[in-house]
């Protein structure tokens, strides 16, 4: 079955009427930019934005006003102000059930007609196929309810015909686009089930993606053969996944002119990844570059726009600010501020040359040896009348293990363990009293592991609860939530002079976290994203603080190397590898000392075992001895649990066993 082209009766009609007014809108527009004091002319590299909203507020009343509170066509006062690229969104059927409106916005007909007024207002147009009847994005790529049933080529060539068909459609109105996306944010392929690919995508599946990418570029080349095509990735800053993405369509000859990426902070690693991408990329296609969408704010606005002008050989070729119209015009009024950004923007490019940004290097310093102990207990074992002891003198627990040789803290964070289900309805191990024991830490001169749960109680291999107060959150929500808890966390500890030395994103997270969405099952695609999302907010909130990806896999070299090859794969970026060792469940000392050593050449990054109660001893003296001093240390879990660590009898007072500690720390001192 092939795609039938509609009749163009009823469009041509409604363009007949659209172009009776095209000749007074032109008009109005260009009196508008005259009338302007501060309209200039726009440098060569693009300052662009989505404004696919426009007809929707509009038809809510909604007039825009420029800074001076004078009534104007809203893409007159973006172009009078250093706009000079507008990008609309189409979708194939917005009115079918479960399309995006009733109304049709986006859909053919609409989009005409805003292409026309980008056109009469002296902007470059580009147009985004969604290729669905609502929104594709990572998270979703619906099939559009026309092409239901169709498989193979059939699909292929309902979207070829589709794509044509619009193209044409905007040519003979006078509004064809200058660049064409073939599809939104791909990086999950497009048109599901068909075109979807994971982390264990099949050639045949990469090839049914790429033949239908491939029929939307045959369609556009043959309808506009001027207009430039642009791949659009949702991988800001995962450099590695935007090259197995683009490697692969080199390998299927999918062509392509510009390279779009989506940067969004919250799920796009920080600046400077955002940064490093771009600059090889650039190296490495020789394709400019777009930041194709991001959430503009007065703080990323011109961080964003330097970033990318600076690529070097000036294939930073602009950006694209994803529907600004609410931090523009604020109830339809022009914010002075905002709007200066770009116009100062626009001026300071058309004024300076772009310039190379020296790439920031990440300096982090490794503590070594580190002798440490996870005591979150200590406030609930306070609470119930315990008071620490050592030698009969009654202290500090904290001054106790520093005195004892200990040099670092490991502490536990849930997210509301006082909730329904939680740890605890006195709320230990939550944000309060965790901060509470931080600073108790520090000033007993100890260095401080969090180690954040992401659950309201325990999460370990056999259970990652996702947390009460998120459970409303989905995808890409609940992806975007982990960032923000998780860069708010950090802050809070950093305001309140306890910066944690080390982060742990996660506990025991080798069969993933936040269940059922990070479980890990056939794919580690969902899972890979949430603990991306994690790493990169401790970054982007202290790029000072070490991240560890902790594992429960102490002796067991094949799960961990295929645990860290598969985050590897999908950019997460971490700096210390953390292990759990329990014999009963994690193997020999044997494999404990294989494991570790391979891990530390493997990787070529430092090991812990973040956990342990047994074989104090061999396992200090493996993890010591690790090849290249990559073995930094330990962490005794529960060090004040009679039952686990062990280190203090029921009443608090210490034992034989904490006479070693300081043994283990000498020891380095030997080597």
């Amino acid at each position: 079955m092939k795609y039938t082209r509609q009749p163009l009766t009823a469009i041509k009609l409604n363009l007949a009427a659209l172009k009776l007014n095209l000749a007074a809108t032109t008009l109005s527009l260009g009196l508008a930019l005259l009338a302007c004091s501060c309209k200039i002319d726009i440098p060569p590299f693009s300052i662009g934005a989505d404004m696919s909203f426009i007809p929707q507020y509009e038809s809510r009343g909604m007039a825009f006003t420029d800074t001076s509170g004078k009534e104007q066509d809203v893409l007159a006062i973006m172009a009078a102000n250093g706009f000079d690229n507008i990008r609309l969104r189409i979708f194939v059927d917005p009115r079918a059930p479960g399309g995006y409106s009733a109304e049709g916005f986006c859909g053919l007909e609409q989009t005409v007609a805003m292409a026309q007024r980008i056109v009469a207002a002296g902007m470059t147009f580009s147009l985004d196929f969604h290729y669905s009847d609502t929104w594709a994005d990572p998270d979703k790529q619906y099939k559009p309810s026309a092409w239901n049933g169709l498989t193979g080529k059939e699909l292929e060539n309902a979207l070829y015909h589709y794509t044509h068909h619009v193209l044409t459609t905007l040519k003979e109105a006078g509004a064809a686009p200058q660049i064409i996306q073939p599809g939104n944010e791909i990086n999950h392929g497009m048109v599901w089930p068909e075109g979807y690919i994971d982390d264990n995508a099949k050639e045949e599946n990469w090839a049914a993606l790429m033949g239908l990418y491939k029929a939307a570029v045959k369609a556009a080349r043959e309808v506009l053969p001027e207009s430039r095509l642009m791949v659009h990735l949702a991988l800001g800053g995962q450099n590695t996944l935007c090259r197995e993405f683009l490697d692969t369509m080199g390998r299927y000859g999918a062509g392509y002119d510009i390279i779009g990426l989506s940067y969004y902070e919250q799920w796009h690693e920080t600046y400077d990844d955002l940064q490093a991408n771009l600059y090889d990329l650039a190296a490495r296609y020789g394709k400019p570059l777009y930041v194709c969408e991001y959430g503009a704010n007065p703080d990323n606005i011109r961080r964003i726009n330097d970033i990318v002008r600076s690529v070097p050989g000036g294939l930073g070729a602009g950006t694209m600010a994803w529907e600004p119209a609410r931090v523009l015009f604020p109830q339809g009024k022009a914010d002075p501020a905002v709007v200066g950004i770009y116009r100062d923007m626009a001026v300071s490019y058309q004024e300076t040359p772009p310039q190379e940004i020296p790439l920031p290097r990440r300096e982090l310093t490794f503590d070594r040896p580190i002798v440490g102990a996870d005591i979150s207990w200590v406030p609930e074992q306070e609470g119930k009348g315990i008071v620490f002891s050592d030698n009969g003198v009654q202290k500090d627990v904290m001054e106790i293990l520093k005195d004892n040789g200990f040099n670092w803290i490991r502490l536990r964070l849930f997210i509301d363990p006082a909730a329904e289900n939680g740890y605890s309805p006195q709320g230990y191990c939550g944000l309060e009293k965790t901060l509470e024991m931080a600073k108790r830490a520090k000033n007993a001169g100890l260095k401080l592991l969090l180690n954040f749960h992401y659950s309201d109680t325990w999460a370990d291999p056999g259970k990652q609860y996702t947390p009460a107060s998120w459970a409303q959150h989905t995808g890409s929500g609940l992806e975007g939530q982990v960032y923000r808890y998780t860069y708010q966390v950090i802050r809070r500890f950093m305001e309140e002079g306890v910066c944690p030395d080390m982060a742990q994103t996660g506990n025991e997270i080798n069969h993933g976290m936040l269940w059922p969405q990070g479980k890990i099952g056939d794919s580690y695609m969902h899972f890979g994203v949430l603990l991306r999302c994690a790493t990169a907010a401790v970054r982007a909130a202290n790029p000072s603080i070490p991240v560890m990806v902790h594992i429960a896999c102490g002796g067991q070299n094949d799960e961990s190397v295929y645990f860290l090859d598969k985050i590897l794969s999908r950019d997460v970026k971490f700096d210390i590898i953390g292990q759990s060792y329990y014999p009963q469940w994690h193997g020999t000392l044997e494999e404990l000392q294989h494991n570790l050593n391979d891990l530390a050449a493997r990787y070529n990054k430092p090991v812990i075992v973040v956990e342990y109660k047994e074989h104090r001893l061999e396992v200090n003296q493996i993890v010591r001895d690790v090849p290249g001093n990559l073995g930094l240390g330990t962490f005794i879990w529960e060090a004040t649990s009679p039952v686990w660590g062990n280190l203090f009898d029921k009443k608090g007072s210490t034992n034989e066993n904490m006479k070693l500690y300081r043994q283990f720390l000498e020891s380095y001192d030997s080597l």
